[in-house]
């Protein structure tokens, strides 16, 4: 087993707490002296290189359940294919080329993506060889989708426009705020309650200006604010609902090259702010949020490195020795299990935190 460690760039956390959006900053919290130095308190893990056993030349992950299911893709020659890494085994999942992003933890376990031509389509892994198309209004020919609940409800995107179909397959319309001219739904918990990003016309990069909303179960929409002066913020995955509230894990942007990861604490019914933490490290992404709020990402200032920010802690999560620039792209509910990948040698990975 390898221990964590904490990152080598500062990992102050700036807190804001309110009652709504006006939030104020506090002092910075200080980091856990037996964390940092490794010590007896110190989490535990090891790390699955996912790639190893997957066909093709590179494969990168993007989703894991709480039993361990890793979702993502490989290429072989010049195309992608979806997989599920179900109980150590590989499965190709139906629909041709494509990529897996989500998946759900409930029986059957459903994971989302594209396969069938460019098509958003939902797999169940009581039978992974079925992509299930979900379904496109007249003139609408693409789409992907990005995050799945457990009853099958799914969020991604038609075209640019941000896209929401019920388990039964009908469509929730999603309005593009004012201002923004592509969107996409990037998760949905078992509440019903979604996240959605969107960007200005005409911007197609996360480096492009954009702003996170939440969308109640009710329907109304909340829109998740930059931190101060910042200018962008992105939103990545959502909890479950805990005691009345849902964590949101997602980015602050000042500009396309200072980032920083954020947990946004949402009330679930009324959709007020309760608190806003945010990681001090410039470069930071919060990619993957589990329902106790702990955030799985990756730094990419200096060098990149995958993180897992829990309380206080931010602790590091190291590839396999021989590889390096990991990205960490999704958390688990339980949070047991990070997924993602070494970029520099193209392989998707499976953390199991022993301490969750």
């Amino acid at each position: 087993m390898k221990r964590l460690s904490t990152t080598s760039a500062s990992v102050a956390l700036v807190a804001l707490a309110a009652a709504c959006a006006g939030d104020v900053p506090s002092a910075a919290v200080p980091t856990d002296a037996a964390f940092a130095k490794g010590g007896p308190s110190a989490a535990v893990y090891t790390v699955l290189d996912v790639g190893a056993v997957l066909p093709g030349t590179s494969s990168e992950a993007r989703g894991v359940n709480d039993v361990g299911v890793v979702v993502g893709f490989y290429f072989s020659g010049s195309s992608s294919y979806p997989f599920a890494l179900v109980a150590g085994t590989p499965v190709t999942l139906g629909g041709g080329s494509g990529w897996a992003l989500g998946i759900s933890n409930g029986s059957p376990t459903y994971v989302v993506g594209y396969a069938n031509s460019g098509k958003p389509v939902r797999w169940s892994l009581a039978d992974p060889t079925q992509a299930t198309v979900l379904p496109l209004e007249a003139g609408e020919t693409s789409g992907i989708a990005k995050g799945v609940n457990d009853a099958g409800d799914v969020v991604g995107s038609v075209g640019p426009d941000a896209a929401m179909w019920l388990a039964d397959g009908t469509r929730i319309p999603i309005a593009t705020p004012a201002g923004f001219g592509r969107g996409e739904g990037r998760g949905i918990n078992n509440g019903g309650l979604a996240i959605f990003q969107f960007a200005v016309a005409g911007a197609y990069s996360e480096s492009a200006d954009g702003r996170a909303y939440l969308r109640l179960a009710s329907g109304a929409t909340i829109e998740l604010p930059p931190d101060g002066s910042d200018v962008t913020t992105y939103v990545n995955d959502i909890s479950e609902v805990i005691n009345g509230l849902v964590y949101v894990a997602g980015s602050t942007r000042s500009s396309a090259l200072a980032s920083r990861a954020v947990r946004w604490t949402v009330d679930a019914a009324t959709g007020g702010i309760v608190a806003t933490q945010i990681l001090a490290t410039i470069g930071g992404h919060g990619l993957g949020v589990s329902d106790a709020g702990g955030i799985a990402g990756f730094f990419d200032e200096q060098r990149i490195e995958s993180f897992l920010w829990r309380g206080t802690n931010v602790l590091k999560l190291a590839p396999p020795k021989g590889t390096r620039d990991a990205r960490a792209w999704a958390f688990s509910r339980s949070g047991r299990y990070v997924a993602g990948y070494a970029h520099s040698a193209g392989r998707a990975l499976r953390w199991t935190i022993t301490t969750p």
